[in-house]
This record gives structure tokens, C-alpha cells and sequence, in this order.
């Protein structure tokens, strides 16, 4: 008897184990539906997610399109966004920034490496926003003026610079893709880069928008040919005032100038190639459903004359 008791509990004892198993793999398989079903879950949400936001940039393209005035400034409904707007089960925001208050880098030169108006003003911008001397400045100008020279028969002093780096490189021989490239022009560095990158683009045509550009842009944009060549009307007061200005109400067109503090009829001819209105805009559009987030950036160029607002880069986030 006490053989058949000791039997007895073994089998109970091997019963209750096998029982504690089956447990735990059900445990650990529920627990792996659960993942996959959370994964799941996660992937619809995003994708669901980036067709909002893909969305988001085409409403921010007709939202453009829409905009037919003359002029173009923060204060009209482009540039008042849409934020967190309700669509099915999710929402999506946009906003929009005028690009042509900034620089363009691709300004600098023709494809032939000839200097244009914009290689002063990239100089004088480089001074104002970097602290560097006028050589300093005009060093790194010069450099990017050859990093884009496309004549196939001009050699760069730079060439042998670039192929002697780790790893090496061929200077680009043509115009920029990404504000981002200029990192690989010799001279410019990531900190010099950040510092400059509120100021600069490399899309859309070469002229600026009075209502849209900082301080610093409006200054050496008078800039338009070598020192003792061109002449410095405005001062940094004078700039601070159309600033102030603008703030209040948009410029419409050039001569309303002369409503702001201080105008004096020589501040036109400080302005060649500038304008009131804007060609190139960043639009970017996130989408946000349960948890799933995603955001698409682009940059298009605005004809109001062809009412068109052409897609010319996409990026997903």
C-alpha cells in the first residue's frame, strides 16, 4: 500500500507539471497573438497615417493654387496652416513656409562658374550670418562657385582636395539637389552649415520675397556686386523697419515702401531681382491615426500665371 500511494503522487505530481507547461505555452502564445495583433494594428494605423498626410500635401498644393493675388504673405490663409484637422478616424495637419524669403545657392554662378549678382550676396550673407571677414566669406563663395561649374573643360583647384579625402569624391559640376550637400563643398563645415540652413534653399527661381526674408537676407541682398562697386542704401535700422512693417500688414507690390519709416526713393534700386510674392513653398502634411504617425515634406514651385503648383520634391518621414 504505501508503494501504490508513493506511484499515486508521482503521477500527480508529473500531472501537475505537464499542466504548469501547457500553461506557459499558452501564456506565451497569447501573449505573441497579442504582439502580432499590436504590430498589426501599428502598421494599419501608419499606412492609414501616410495616406493623410500624402493627402495633406495636396491640399496645401490647392490651398496655393487657390491664392491668386498678387502678393504673398504669412498672414493670408496659407500661411495660417491647418493644424489637427478631423478626417474619418484620424486627423491631419499641414503647414506651409514660403521659400522664397530664403537664398537660393544654385544663384551663385552661371553653369559656366561667371559670377552673378547672388555670388556678392551669398558673401555678404556668409558675413552676416557666420561672422566672417569678407575674405573668409568670399573664400567659401568661391569654393561653392566651382563645386558647381559645369563646363566640362574647367579644372578646380579644389579637385585634388576632394579625391585626397576619406573617402574620396568628384566635386558635383553641377547645381545643388539638397541644401544638405553643401557639407561636401570644401570650406563649409555641419556647424557652419546649420547656422545658414534658416537662409538658404537650392529650388525655384533666384529672387526673393520682400515679405517672407530675414533681416539678414534683406541686408546683403543690396550686396549685388563687389565692395566699392555697389552701394549700401539701407541700414540695419531701415531693414528693422520694413520688418516692423510687415509684421502689420503685407507688401502688395514694391512702392509700398514708401509708407514704411524712414523710406527714402533709393530704396527701390536696392532691391534688383526681389519681389512681393512667393514661387517656391515647403509643404509638409502629418498624418496621425490612434497611434500610428506619419509625415511627408515637399517642396513646390508656385506658377500664378499658369495657376499651377508643381511638385518638385517629396520626402517621407
Amino acid at each position: 500500500m504505501p508503494q501504490l500511494r508513493q506511484e499515486k503522487g508521482m503521477a500527480l505530481l508529473l500531472v501537475l507539471v505537464v499542466i504548469a507547461l501547457l500553461a506557459s505555452l499558452l501564456s506565451e502564445f497569447a501573449f505573441s497573438t497579442l504582439v502580432d495583433l499590436r504590430l498589426t494594428e501599428t502598421y494599419r494605423d501608419r499606412t492609414a497615417a501616410f495616406y493623410l498626410a500624402r493627402g495633406g500635401i495636396e491640399a496645401g498644393r490647392i490651398i496655393l493654387r487657390e491664392d491668386r493675388n498678387n502678393y504673398d504673405h504669412p498672414s493670408e490663409l496659407w500661411g495660417q496652416g491647418v493644424p489637427n484637422y478631423p478626417v474619418g478616424e484620424g486627423t491631419v495637419s499641414i503647414v506651409i513656409e514660403d521659400l522664397s524669403g530664403r537664398f537660393n545657392l544654385n544663384g551663385i554662378a552661371d553653369n559656366k562658374g561667371n559670377p552673378l549678382p547672388g555670388f556678392h550676396r551669398f558673401v555678404a550673407l556668409c558675413e552676416e550670418v557666420l561672422d566672417l571677414s569678407t575674405e573668409e566669406a568670399s573664400e567659401l563663395a568661391s569654393a561653392l562657385q566651382d563645386w558647381q561649374n559645369a563646363d566640362p573643360q574647367f579644372t578646380s583647384v579644389d579637385d585634388s582636395y576632394y579625391l585626397q579625402l576619406e573617402p574620396p569624391y568628384a566635386r558635383k559640376a553641377g547645381a545643388l539637389d539638397a541644401v544638405e550637400e553643401l557639407n561636401l563643398v570644401r570650406g563649409f563645415d555641419a556647424e557652419k552649415v546649420d547656422k545658414l540652413k534658416p537662409f538658404i534653399r537650392v529650388f525655384g527661381d533666384n529672387r526673393i520675397n520682400l515679405n517672407t526674408a530675414s533681416a539678414e537676407l534683406l541686408y546683403a541682398w543690396q550686396s549685388s556686386a563687389a565692395p566699392g562697386n555697389v552701394q549700401i542704401i539701407l541700414e540695419p535700422a531701415d531693414i528693422q523697419e520694413i520688418i516692423e512693417y510687415r509684421e502689420q500688414q503685407p507688401l502688395e507690390k514694391l512702392a509700398n515702401l514708401d509708407q514704411v519709416n524712414g523710406y527714402i526713393p533709393s530704396w527701390l534700386s536696392a532691391w534688383q531681382n526681389a519681389a512681393v510674392e512667393g514661387t517656391v513653398y515647403r509643404v509638409r502634411g502629418e498624418g496621425q491615426i490612434n497611434q500610428g504617425i506619419r509625415a511627408v515634406e515637399a517642396i513646390v514651385e508656385k506658377n500664378k500665371q499658369a495657376n499651377r503648383v508643381k511638385l518638385v520634391f517629396l520626402r517621407v518621414e
